[in-house]
């Protein structure tokens, strides 16, 4: 369906204006109500990229929902619209958004459910992602399918199967460089309970087509098409002692090709365990899990992002064995659990045979205190490593002291309502043995209830991480936000900054969480910089809202063949007033995107709309 489709329908179902009923039924079956709002204003675009223009505009959207026969048979949902971005008071885009929306269930109240959405959108706003500092603006179009299916018979397998189509092309504002991406979804899980054993099984397929801009790296724009199979069987059983046992299997094949290259790899995976609960405060367990791929469990993740993995990291076989025991005594009189674990790992990465034994000791503790209520965990863990045929990366450190400890409370001390948070850890061991990470997080928040319509409140978060073996790497962001409610004002800020390593996918920059020197996927973006916000908004008479913002973030990417550096800012005035029926709207929006290594001036964009709409209920 085109616009000019989306708008034919849009006004087609609101010009069905039946006389003013709760709903109105359509021969014996067919229950409907419909709704919807019908705008005209008059717009305008400003630009230094493409020409003006200005003119009268329509706009509108639709809410039809109703059932056949009864609600649990079959129940839908349609919701068009046209036009409405453009309407900054509601929407605060520069863009002019229209699409359509639906859902639809049948037989929801029988052995065989089935649901069905679909979405699309042309020429609306979304974001590349820089962690820790919101997005850069992006424009396209996205179309989105899913379909779900049931068949829950009694004393049969239960089966489900679900299937999702999405179709995604954006432009980033101020560039010529387009993403786009194309995914299928399907999949079927099954679950029995038999002679006391619980079985369930499934299979999954997902491909993935996309295309990853270049306006961070200055080089030809990566495609990627990559697809996956796996298959998965687990049964689990109860024990004596309020035990139970499992154990599952798992095979999953993946296929990747990109520019300059390709990869393959298949990937096995067993686990099993058993708990125990032989008395009411103690649990004892055991744990082991073993893949034939470590590698590829690791390049898993980013290949389904987007990225890529160069050859040279792939001429390795990889395995990885695990085995943990543990056990957690609680003493409810002194609000205390203790908990211990013991951790055996043995894998081979990059040629080298490597095992590790770890031991940890907790202790975690929750109570009311100070009129307030604590939260607090913390334990130290002891690691050796066997440092046999080890990366010269490990040479110094055959063995490590870890620590962890988390802390949280909040407290309610007359107006004022308290809360803050904070967790460090030193030298725990990652997903591959011998390297650790440390980092810490911390959060805070105060809020204060000032008279009978007022209120403030402030923020604060941070968090780090770093791997201990790899000079240059982590993550680190911190934001601090404030905001005033009083009668008839509103205000609020924030301001945020972060730094990291991350890698370039279609959908933005996603940080790095695995050492560098095993898993190096192409393109290495270490980013960094900073972003500020503030808003206002007021109602000095009743009916009238006013409000206006700005926002910025400056942003810097590094990569080894390109550097740039990035802006993007946005102002905005928002105006509503309520008169009868009608809400007349206006408002104004300014968007700034520029990029060093593209050159030349920031792309400047604006828009201002003002008009009436009014809200119908046809039936």
């Amino acid at each position: 369906m085109n616009k000019r489709g989306i708008f034919v329908a849009s006004i087609w179902l609101l010009t069905l204006a039946l006389p003013a009923r709760a709903q109105v039924q359509v021969g014996d079956n067919v229950n409907l109500n419909l709704n919807g709002t019908l705008s005209t204003g008059y717009t305008g675009d400003f630009s230094n990229y493409v020409g003006s223009d200005h003119g009268l505009n329509i706009g509108g959207n639709a809410d039809l929902a109703g059932f056949y026969y009864s609600p649990s048979f079959l129940s839908f949902d349609l919701q068009p619209f046209y036009n409405q971005s453009r309407e900054n008071s509601n929407f605060q885009s520069i863009f002019d958004s229209s699409g359509v929306s639906a859902a639809a269930s049948i037989f929801g109240g029988s052995h065989f459910p089935g649901t069905i959405t679909y979405s699309k959108t042309y020429n609306s706003e979304g974001g590349f992602v820089v962690p820790g500092l919101g997005n850069i603006t992006t424009h396209g179009n996205n179309e989105n399918l899913a379909i779900g299916w049931g068949i829950h018979l009694p004393d049969l397998p239960s089966v489900s199967f679900q299937f999702m189509d999405g179709n995604n092309t954006n432009s980033v504002f101020g560039t010529n460089s387009e993403s786009t991406s194309h995914s299928d979804t399907f999949g079927v899980n099954v679950s029995h309970t038999l002679a006391g054993f619980h079985l369930t099984g499934g299979y999954q397929y997902n491909k993935v087509e996309a295309v990853t801009p270049d306006f961070l790296t200055g080089q030809p724009p990566e495609t990627s098409n990559s697809s996956g199979n796996s298959f998965n069987f687990g049964v689990a059983h109860s024990l004596p002692l309020n035990g139970g046992i499992s154990a599952g299997v798992s095979r999953s094949d993946i296929s990747s090709e990109y520019t300059g290259g390709s990869y393959n790899a298949t990937i096995d995976t067993f686990s099993s365990g058993a708990n125990f609960q032989p008395l009411r405060n103690l649990n004892l367990g055991v744990n082991t899990q073993y893949t034939d791929n470590l590698g590829g469990t690791l390049y898993q993740s980013i290949i389904a992002a987007g990225g890529v993995v160069p050859p040279s990291l792939l001429e390795y076989s990889t395995h990885s064995l695990g085995i943990d025991g543990h056990a957690n005594y609680a003493v409810p009189s002194l609000h205390l659990t203790f908990g211990a674990t013991a951790d055996h790992i043995e894998q081979t990465a990059l040629g080298a045979s490597i095992a590790s034994n770890s031991f940890t000791e907790m202790v975690s503790y929750a109570n009311s205190l100070l009129g307030g209520f604590l939260t607090a965990n913390g334990g130290v863990t002891e690691t050796s490593v066997d440092l046999a045929n080890s990366p010269s990366s490990l040479a110094n450190s055959p063995s490590s002291l870890g620590f962890f400890e988390t802390v949280a409370y909040t407290r309610r001390v007359q107006q004022w309502n308290l809360s803050g948070s904070l967790n460090y850890t030193r030298n725990t061991q990652t997903v591959l043995v011998g390297y650790t990470t440390s980092g810490y997080g911390y959060s805070a928040g105060i809020g204060r209830k000032i008279g009978t319509y007022s209120h403030w409140s402030a923020s604060a978060n941070a968090t780090k991480s770093t791997f201990n073996n790899v000079s240059g790497s982590g993550n680190f962001s911190q934001s601090y936000s404030t905001a005033l409610s009083l009668k008839k004002f509103s205000v609020s800020g924030s301001y945020a900054k972060a730094d990291g390593t991350s890698i370039l996918t279609p959908t933005g920059l996603v940080p790095v969480s695995a050492p560098l020197s095993i898993v190096t996927p192409g393109q290495l973006i270490m980013f960094g910089g900073k972003s500020y916000s503030f808003a206002a908004s007021t109602t000095p008479i009743r009916g009238l809202t006013l409000s206006a913002g700005w926002s910025k973030a400056n942003s810097n990417t590094f990569e080894a063949s390109a550097n740039s550096q990035n802006n993007t800012q946005q102002q905005f005035a928002m105006l509503q007033y309520k008169l009868r029926q009608l809400w007349i709207t206006g408002g104004y929006l300014k968007l700034t995107q520029g990029f060093s290594l593209i050159g030349g001036p920031p792309t400047s964009g604006s828009s201002f709309y003002i008009g009436v709409s009014r809200w119908f209920k046809f039936f």
